[in-house]
């Protein structure tokens, strides 16, 4: 979509009219609340039951909210916990700091207060990283991990480049404008963030994703290109963590820039680790669990359920 064109003239315009709220859209016996631990306030979604508790950690610049459809495939078989981490979602922003060590020390907190024992874990991309550092860390709070987008080939030299720094200005006004919209208004104004072509994500997905942009720390956003630049430092450490998790653990890895047009397969890889099993979506982008949402869910269901 060009930014000459309004976003009520776009063909999808008539379908996100009609999304529901994200009030309508969560389950109505889930709960949610907030709990203090590590110094803030942390916001979390719950599916509740008697069930082993698994943990959801979403990634950088999303929110809790992200793991919406996830949750409702998982939650027959778990008690599924999604946390919003520091400046995303309802939790505290980030005036008191943002850091991997702060965002590991706010998840487990987060996770003690919720007395949730041994739990399953699964974080995506930031968050998987953080799941990593929470089983080398603390081994009795994690039972069996699964790391899903961490570990693919990223690239960060386009950090630098005009077209990137273009968007990104671009980005960030249509987040500061965001808050102030109505629902409607939010609806149709993200369309203008979609790649061009792209396939409009269904209810669920969309609204969702929308309610997380609304919801996010300002502060964190504009902190991106450093966290990028940063990124190179944050996998070493995240390798050594790794090289400490005893746990069962389940690696997904993907790309961030697949070429269209080319088949997607699943493929074994080796893993130097016996506790480490590695798993690559060929030809999917770094969003395993939106793009390849059926398959995903097989091999969450599969790791989770043979560590019981």
């Amino acid at each position: 979509m060009s930014e000459s064109q309004p976003a009520g003239a776009y063909p999808a315009a008539e379908t996100v009219r009609h999304y529901r709220k994200i009030e309508e859209l969560i389950p109505s016996h889930w709960s949610q609340g907030t709990t203090m631990a590590n110094g803030i306030r942390q916001h979390y979604y719950r599916t509740g039951g008697d069930k082993p508790p698994l943990v959801l950690l979403h990634g950088f610049l999303e929110g809790a909210l992200s793991w919406l459809r996830a949750a409702q495939s998982l939650e027959p078989d778990y008690d599924v916990i999604m946390i919003d981490a520091r400046g995303h979602g309802r939790s505290e922003g980030i005036a008191g700091g943002f850091s991997q060590s702060l965002l590991n020390e706010d998840a487990t907190g987060a996770m003690r207060m919720l007395r949730l024992g041994a739990a399953r874990v699964l974080g995506f991309s930031q968050g998987g990283g953080t799941g990593i550092h929470i089983a080398a860390g603390y081994p009795e709070m994690v039972s069996s991990l699964i790391v899903e987008g961490w570990g693919d080939e990223v690239r960060t030299d386009f950090t630098h480049s005009e077209g990137y720094q273009a968007w990104y200005n671009a980005y960030l006004a249509w987040l500061e404008g965001l808050k102030a919209q109505t629902h409607a208004e939010r609806m149709l104004s993200a369309l203008t963030q979609l790649p061009p072509g792209a396939p409009i994500p269904p209810e669920d997905e969309y609204v969702a994703w929308v309610e997380n942009c609304a919801n996010l720390d300002l502060d964190l956003v504009k902190s991106g290109p450093t966290m990028w630049a940063d990124l190179g430092a944050r996998t070493e450490e995240i390798v050594r963590a790794l090289a400490r998790v005893t746990c069962p653990v389940l690696i997904m890895k993907s790309s961030f820039f697949p070429q269209q047009g080319l088949p997607r397969s699943i493929q074994e890889e080796a893993s130097e680790r016996a506790n480490v099993r590695i798993v690559r979506f060929v030809n999917t982008g770094h969003v395993i669990h939106q793009e390849q949402f059926e398959a995903f869910i097989a091999l969450v269901k599969d790791h989770f359920g043979a560590y019981r």
